[in-house]
């Protein structure tokens, strides 16, 4: 993966992830069953999941890329993370766990309401920091088409060794920029 560069959550970022949990636990799908149960534990996979787009949001804002960030309601489900200047849709995948080295995305979600680009962040809760991991494409998906299911909904899967590297991205938004 090369050398990874770490991401400070910025105090009033981690205070928005945090407003926003509080408010959307009460709503937050409980399709994600693959993750302990209760409103807490839910508030709590909400907050790390804001932490992880607040990562990102962080890296556009110091790579000067034109962004907006999704202001759906808390009582539903988003359509994006973020939006780029040229209509792409991007969603962030959060993981907090060394273990984890797949991205999954449910296939009901992907066929409702498909991304442009997934980008793969690692957070470090107690840190409130971390690091992008790499970013895939709804083709990507597409094309691999592996589905896996461990005994929650089926998740296209894509693992870590089949992730982009984050410079690619930035190269692919400032070149769709510049021929706008």
């Amino acid at each position: 993966m090369g050398k990874v560069r770490i991401i400070k959550i910025s105090e009033s970022f981690i205070q928005e992830a945090l407003d926003y949990s509080l408010l959307s636990k009460s709503y937050t799908s409980n399709r994600h069953d693959f993750h302990e149960g209760g409103l807490d534990a839910k508030q709590r996979k909400m907050f790390e999941g804001k932490l992880g787009e607040k990562i990102l949001k962080t890296f556009f804002l110091e790579n000067k890329v034109c962004f907006k960030e999704d202001q759906t309601s808390h009582k539903e489900a988003d359509y994006y993370d973020f939006k780029l200047e040229d209509g792409t849709t991007v969603d962030v995948k959060t993981r907090t766990k060394d273990f984890h080295t797949r991205n999954l995305e449910m296939v009901e979600q992907f066929n409702k309401m498909p991304k442009d680009i997934y980008v793969s962040v690692r957070l470090f809760p107690d840190k409130k920091e971390g690091f992008i991991l790499g970013w895939f494409t709804k083709e990507d998906i597409i094309k691999i088409n592996r589905i896996e299911n461990n005994g929650y909904l089926d998740n296209y899967v894509l693992y870590d060794n089949e992730l982009r590297p984050i410079q690619e991205l930035l190269d692919l938004i400032f070149k769709r920029v510049k021929n706008d």
